[in-house]
């Protein structure tokens, strides 16, 4: 993936994180090691690499928000048939 494929990517992401965040509840810390990580959707003078790490790490924060807030009796998104 090109780097500005990638800073496009790291944009939708933020804009679904601030979603996320204004309907409901954030375990703590959820999006703690992305914040720690310094680099954000418009850090352009970031390398490739870097802003591939913030993806991976805002990634882990959305999808912790939305394990917390799923019911245990959903069934697993790796089992359904999509």
């Amino acid at each position: 993936m090109r780097k500005q494929e990638l800073l496009h990517l790291h944009q939708l992401l933020s804009k679904i994180r601030s979603v996320i965040e204004t309907e409901g509840p954030v375990p703590p810390g959820a999006f703690a090691p992305y914040d720690e990580y310094g680099v954000g959707p418009y850090s352009f003078n970031r390398q490739k690499a870097d802003h591939e790490e913030a993806i991976y790490r805002l990634l882990d924060g959305i999808v912790a928000t939305i394990q917390a807030r799923t019911p245990e009796t959903a069934e697993p998104v790796d089992e359904m048939i999509l």
